[in-house]
């Protein structure tokens, strides 16, 4: 046997000490509070409504610079917003807002001439309705 004695190697500890693994705050983090979901929905829904309505005014002064009728442009932009969301969301859910969507812009139209321009209609009874 040999005369030199074995001894053990003590085995490196991998653990990293705690106080090196904080992360450090930003200071610049702001607290939201979403105390009532219903609330932030609707901040949710009137942000789209704000960006939609900048996005069409955009179009709007396009169609007017185009040198073709604004009925072709407003079919191709209604065509395209409607490809995209038929290809985003389930055909069911397509369907009811193409549907909803319709009945409503229609609606707000009727109301609108009723209101603006009531000489449009032959008769004057209550339930109107535009040629």
């Amino acid at each position: 046997m040999s005369d030199r004695k074995k001894t053990r190697k003590r085995k490196k500890n991998n653990v990293v000490p705690l106080k090196n693994n904080v992360v450090p705050l930003k200071s610049d983090l702001q607290v939201t509070s979403n105390d009532n979901p219903v609330d932030a929905r609707q901040a949710e829904i009137n942000r789209i409504n704000d960006h939609a309505k900048e996005v069409f005014n955009e179009l709007a002064e396009f169609a007017d610079g185009c040198t073709v009728s604004s009925n072709e442009v407003w079919y191709n932009i209604l065509f395209y917003a409607k490809q995209r969301a038929i290809m985003s969301i389930p055909y069911a859910l397509f369907k009811i807002n193409d549907e909803g969507t319709t009945t409503e812009v229609t609606q707000n139209f009727v109301e609108f001439h009723n209101e603006n321009f009531p000489g449009l209609f032959v008769n004057n009874k209550k339930d109107r309705q535009l040629h």
